[in-house]
């Protein structure tokens, strides 16, 4: 009886050298990761994904080099289970944390100057004073367009429609990685039983598919959104567009390598078969297809200061509707009370 072949193959002596590779290169990560959250500028709860996936990284190909030279843990259950979820996951986490920067992004071009202490952005506005200006900057399509990449200009209108139906599209965004995360972890959570049980090959083979096409389908719905941001939004800036769909273009080339090989079948984890996924020719294509993308995907999100390019404070934007004046009233004044504080608490400082 065959089952489906494991996602990278079996951990072989030949996965030593990449994998330690792999967990040399997360742990560069490190530093980035590190400075991200100790720095106030850059520090945003929107990459806790990409922060424990990478740092989770580290650990998977220390994992995957200790099986590739242990006999004993090369066949172990739980290890073979933890890293086709974890192989599952990974591509998917990356694109729930991307999702989240367009949301801040798209979000914030939808509020006037009267509205904007509500955006996500308005928590940086002191930080973001020297950007606010009108530039003139060459689209990535050819085109010239205004972005304006601080504050909006007096004047400029507020759509709260618009507003709504993009945190409405989040939320449906959550859900789909909610449900691609839940098939994931269900389709790999007893892989290795079909070393020696094929009744459920079935069923995982399915099950692994429709995860995968689902993660494929979440990148692409965030790179056409990304698109569609830029050429109908105004205030979007550039650099973020490139960033947004260079990502995006990383994580779909690790979802459609798992797409392609997922139909080979094997009687054997440790067959070298041709559809093995032990061979290799095999073994460098998930090395080059599956894991580098992702490798350079986190690189990009660690690189560059997504708070402040953005516009997501430290928690992104978590309103699910606007504020409403009574609200908003009752905030002014614990605010007022609060700054009423911190003087009376700098004045008494200052008595000698």
């Amino acid at each position: 009886m065959e089952f489906p072949a494991p996602i990278g193959g079996t951990a072989l002596p030949i996965d030593y050298s990449p994998s330690v590779l792999f967990a040399v290169l997360y742990a560069a990560l490190l530093p980035l990761i590190i400075f991200r959250l100790i720095d106030k500028r850059s520090r945003s709860i929107l990459l806790i994904s990409t922060s424990i996936f990478s740092v989770e990284r580290i650990i998977i190909y220390s994992l995957r080099a200790a099986q590739a030279r242990s006999d004993t843990l090369r066949l172990s259950s739980n290890l073979i289970n933890y890293l086709q979820i974890s192989f599952a996951m990974g591509f998917i986490a990356i694109a729930n944390d991307v999702i989240k920067f367009l949301h801040c992004l798209a979000v914030n071009t939808t509020f006037s100057c009267d509205m904007y202490e509500q955006a996500p952005a308005a928590r940086d506005a002191p930080l973001n004073a020297r950007n606010q200006q009108t530039v003139e900057v060459k689209g990535i399509f050819g085109w010239h367009r205004e972005h304006f990449t601080g504050q909006p200009n007096d004047g400029d209108p507020d759509y709260p429609r618009r507003r709504f139906w993009i945190r409405r599209s989040h939320e449906i965004s959550l859900l789909i990685f909610l449900t691609v995360l839940i098939l994931s972890i269900v389709a790999n959570r007893t892989f290795a039983q079909l070393f020696t049980d094929q009744s459920n090959a079935t069923s995982v083979f399915r099950l692994r598919y429709v995860a995968t096409a689902l993660g494929l389908l979440f990148t692409l719905r965030i790179a056409v959104a990304t698109i569609w941001a830029y050429l109908k939004l105004p205030r979007i800036k550039t650099k973020a567009v490139v960033i947004l769909l260079s990502v995006c273009t990383l994580v779909t080339i690790t979802a459609i390598y798992r797409l392609s090989v997922m139909y080979n079948m094997t009687d054997s984890p440790l067959s070298v078969g041709p559809h093995s996924l032990n061979s290799p020719g095999a073994k460098t294509c998930f090395y080059v297809f599956h894991i580098l993308p992702e490798w350079l995907a986190s690189l990009i999100l660690f690189s560059t200061n997504l708070r402040q390019l953005f516009g997501t404070g430290p928690f992104g934007d978590l309103r699910k509707v606007d504020e409403t004046e009574e609200r908003r009233k009752k905030r002014l004044e614990k605010e007022e009370k609060k700054t009423e504080k911190k003087a009376a608490k700098k004045a008494k400082a200052l008595l000698p």
